[in-house]
């Protein structure tokens, strides 16, 4: 029997210590060092901390090549982007670079491209969150003429690339948090 009470309160110790510790050493924690609000690419480049994680990302990723040569025979002149991420999320430490290296392919124009950065709890002061009714980051928002077509939420359903494509081609995308 005590055999048996000892395991048990080894067992709760361990889930306590555990739980404990996520709440203790939560990823979505911005310090005074993140961005917030309306900012630019040069931002993140220019800045040794992000500079880390984005050039890393940009750099080392590998672009699906025949996604990108379809992507290039879609005309991208009334093509723009909304990039709304959280310098403190690792989604969009991922992603946000490799994002961005897929449009410098396809020789989309900085000015086509607004970013925009939330706290850890989605929000800005200027209610970015609000405005383009996000709920996760990164979202990376697409429109046409002036017209959102679509979104890709958080992570892409296939690869960046081909959700891009699909959004671009077709009216059947639909990011993961999609009713």
């Amino acid at each position: 029997m005590n055999h048996k009470l000892i395991v048990i309160l080894f067992f709760c110790f361990g889930i306590f210590f555990t739980c404990k510790a996520q709440v203790v050493s939560s990823e979505a924690e911005t310090t005074p060092k993140d961005l917030v609000g309306e900012i630019s690419r040069s931002e993140l480049v220019s800045n040794s901390v992000f500079n880390l994680w984005f050039s890393d990302s940009f750099e080392n990723y590998q672009l699906d090549s025949q996604t990108i040569e379809m992507l290039k025979r879609i005309p991208t002149k009334n093509l723009s982007f909304k990039i709304i991420m959280g310098t403190w999320c690792s989604d969009s430490q991922r992603d946000v670079p490799r994002f961005a290296r897929i449009l410098d392919e396809l020789h989309i124009s900085e000015s086509a491209i607004d970013y925009y950065a939330l706290d850890a709890n989605k929000l800005s002061p200027e209610k970015i969150e609000e405005t383009y009714h996000v709920s996760h980051v990164p979202t990376f928002i697409i429109y046409k003429n002036g017209e959102e077509l679509n979104r890709i939420v958080e992570m892409s359903i296939r690869t960046l690339e081909e959700d891009l494509l699909i959004i671009l081609t077709t009216n059947d995308y639909q990011h993961i948090y999609a009713d």
